[in-house]
């Protein structure tokens, strides 16, 4: 009876020693299984970074994306990309037929490694259709920048049966009030040059533009699906970087590519859902070789925004350094 009489007491102590056993867990680093994806966060400069392997993390970041998960800047404390998604995200893999599954980047494990206190590296093993293998290393360097390279092999050749191999990024921009992507160039046919506002009307119209020398004509399928990557605007861009606006902050891809591969652009006004454009380009691989290592770089730059003619300078400035 004594026991009983006491039950209620007894049932209030064994809750707050449950309780006080859940904090213990999380103090202790054994942490909850939402947790258990945690990205690697990198500081420098101004800049602090978040990167992913195609995991779900904390509330809201879901699994299929990689990356760049979150970007912050000391005079911008809203991440840039969309919290579910991420930025400089290897979205597919196609060579000109229709894909299933359309994502086979994101749907694959990827592994991440902290390499330095401003280094990581994804590593992405062969795919089982493509039979793609890469490996990313982004590394901060101060004050607003993160230097990419993008190391790959195409271990077999069954997947492409057109000739050529394609590999495309997305990056989802948290509702900036400019969806447009920016870059030096004109239109098809035009000898002037100018800065280029681009805006695509909807998703898979006007997406795509080339360098003004590309004349390389890949094959698409009836009923190819990577509709950002077939579906070419009336401009061309000159040198290889663009830009957009977020807030008061400038985001700007600056590009090396050798000469045996070629770049495009890409733009979503709604990649990353309503208001969320995406940001993105594609490299096209002719004729390549089974076994041989492909790579480039690219510099991300991430900064209080003035004008365009500044990141004509950071492109200089940058192209300068690599030569």
């Amino acid at each position: 009876m004594s026991i009983l009489k006491n039950l209620p007491l007894l049932i209030l102590l064994f809750l707050l020693w449950n309780n006080s056993m859940k904090v213990q867990k999380v103090e202790t680093g054994l942490s909850l299984p939402s947790d258990q994806n945690a990205p690697i966060e990198l500081k420098s400069g101004d800049l602090t970074a978040s990167f992913i392997d195609n995991s779900a993390y904390g509330k809201t970041h879901k699994s299929g994306y990689n990356g760049i998960s979150e970007l912050r800047h000391s005079h911008q404390d809203s991440s840039i990309f969309v919290p579910f998604y991420a930025g400089f995200n290897l979205e597919h893999v196609f060579g000109g037929d229709s894909l299933a599954p359309l994502f086979e980047p994101r749907v694959n494990p990827m592994e991440i490694k902290k390499i330095s206190d401003s280094e990581v590296m994804l590593h992405q093993k062969e795919l089982p259709l493509s039979h793609v293998e890469s490996w990313t290393n982004f590394k901060l360097t101060e004050p607003h920048y993160i230097d990419i390279t993008f190391r790959y092999i195409i271990h077999g050749d069954s997947f492409f049966e057109h000739n050529y191999a394609g590999l495309f990024w997305a990056s989802y921009i948290h509702a900036p009030s400019d969806i447009s992507i920016n870059f030096l160039g004109n239109d098809i046919g035009e000898k002037n040059y100018s800065w280029i506002k681009a805006i695509s009307p909807k998703h898979g119209e006007l997406s795509s533009h080339k360098h003004e020398s590309d004349k390389y004509s890949m094959y698409t399928a009836d009923n190819f699906n990577v509709t950002l990557a077939s579906h070419f605007s009336k401009y061309q861009y000159k040198n290889p970087y663009y830009y957009g606006v977020f807030h008061n902050m400038v985001l700007a891809y600056l590009f090396d590519i050798p000469d045996d591969q070629i770049l495009r652009f890409s733009q979503s006004p709604t990649g990353g859902g309503s208001h969320n454009p995406a940001w993105d380009f594609y490299i096209v691989n002719p004729d390549f070789e089974i076994g041989k290592e492909y790579s480039f770089n690219v510099r991300m730059v991430y900064k209080p925004f003035k004008n365009s003619e500044e990141i004509l300078n950071e492109y200089d400035v940058w192209h300068d350094l690599r030569n």
